[in-house]
């Protein structure tokens, strides 16, 4: 009857106790905990599957409801209009037809709530790299309010390595200098590979089948650490085993799922 309770290997949103901490994955929850405590704008990079989403869920997670209201924004192609529009609604305001008003009045709810001491305010935006020019070029007014030289909410913006190139760019230079923290999560090292697998086994408490080491490095070279795609593969891996009634999962039962993984993405469509 506690099937329903038992943790699940692999899973892409993990419980609290599945959750592995790599070195890169502490490092980057603790900047981003200090970020909010100071308020400051900071932006989180990687590549697609490499945790960005779990770290993101992880850092909300840890923070005190009581001292920290959070406002989770993802819109491919989000305008200014669209940013005050809808951060005005969650901050319990009328969103207002003139840009101009809106970000006056944006500002004016942000200076009464730090004023009055109420919750500490934290926006993230979520697939940056997807939102416009003109919003990212915002972002450094809408930054720009300030009460005794600290900004009046935190501002993480979460994104692919594309959002870390666009930044580079001279265009986005004032936007830039302003980021007080940057953080690009990069794949898992071969030894943190095998330790996550071995964690989200032992963790759901499974004690077969086994990876064996060999299986644990071809593991490593196809997914390159990638935590998603190592979830992936080895769910398939599981599946596999349970249909062979297998204690050890081999290399070649790896090699063979790539394959089939390979052909399956060469026939679809």
């Amino acid at each position: 009857m506690d099937n329903d309770n038992k943790p699940i290997p692999f899973s892409r949103n993990p419980k609290d106790e599945m959750l592995f901490g790599s070195s890169a994955y502490m490092e980057a929850l603790a900047r981003m905990q200090l970020m909010v405590q100071h308020r400051y704008f900071g932006v989180l990079t990687g590549e697609v599957g490499s945790g960005k989403s779990t770290l993101v869920r992880h850092l909300v997670q840890t923070l005190d409801p009581m001292r920290y209201q959070v406002i989770y924004l993802s819109q491919a192609e989000m305008k200014p209009r669209d940013f005050y529009g809808e951060m005005l609604r969650r901050l319990g305001e009328e969103p207002l037809f003139s840009l101009t008003k809106a970000k006056r009045l944006f500002e004016e709810v942000l200076r009464t709530r730090v004023e009055q001491g109420d919750k500490s305010l934290v926006v993230i935006i979520d697939e940056a790299q997807d939102i416009t020019p003109a919003m990212l070029l915002e972002l450094r007014f809408a930054l720009n309010q300030q009460m005794d030289s600290v900004s009046l909410f935190t501002l993480l913006l979460v994104g692919q390595s594309e959002l870390r190139r666009t930044l580079r760019k001279n265009k986005f230079e004032p936007v830039a200098q302003r980021i007080q923290l940057r953080f690009h999560l990069t794949g898992l090292t071969a030894d943190e590979s095998a330790a996550y697998i071995r964690h989200q086994m032992k963790t759901a408490a499974m004690t077969s089948p086994l990876f064996s080491d060999s299986a644990l490095q071809l593991l490593y070279s196809a997914t390159q650490g990638i935590p998603r795609l190592i979830n992936h593969i080895c769910t398939y891996a599981l599946y596999d085993a349970q249909q062979r009634v297998s204690d050890v999962i081999e290399d070649k039962d790896v090699g063979r799922i790539l394959a089939d993984m390979e052909r399956q993405r060469g026939t679809a469509g």
